[in-house]
């Protein structure tokens, strides 16, 4: 078993064992929701959805894992800016009218010390599928088709 299965599998039962609801590999929860250690460096309430009106949210273990095995290559915290977005809200935010955040794949990611240059850096370095898109001040990852674009 790859570290990355395992991973995802450890998230998915630390789910479980909180009382949040899973469907195959998505956590599904909203603000009121235990807030719990997901992960090494995450907590549940990090991969929340910004929707302030309707918090429910459903996130892909996979891109949990990966956002983890990317900050711990990177050393330092990473911040989550966008998660899980409804249909309403993707298009309140002007998100992509196929954007992977509808479906829960999508994280928009951003170092908490601001060295946006080395972050950018280690996911061009060690992510090796999904989509990438590098803004000018935060990291969009997917578990999309594997693409590459500039913001």
């Amino acid at each position: 078993m790859s570290t990355r299965s395992g991973l995802v599998l450890a998230i998915l039962a630390a789910a479980a064992q909180h009382g949040v609801k899973t469907d195959g590999d998505y956590l599904e929860f909203n603000i009121n929701s235990k807030n719990f250690q997901l992960t090494e460096n995450f907590k549940l309430h990090e991969f929340l959805t910004k929707n302030k009106s309707n918090t429910f949210t459903r996130i892909n273990a996979n891109i949990i894992a990966e956002l983890q095995t990317l900050r711990s290559i990177f050393g330092t915290a990473v911040g989550v800016s966008s998660s899980y977005r409804s249909p309403q809200y993707n298009k309140s935010t002007n998100g992509a009218t196929s954007s992977e955040h509808m479906l829960g794949n999508a994280l928009d990611t951003y170092p908490i010390n601001g060295n946006i240059k080395g972050w950018k850096s280690t996911v061009k370095n060690f992510k090796t599928s999904g989509g990438t898109g590098y803004y000018k001040n935060f990291v969009h990852i997917d578990t999309g088709k594997t693409r590459t674009w500039n913001g």
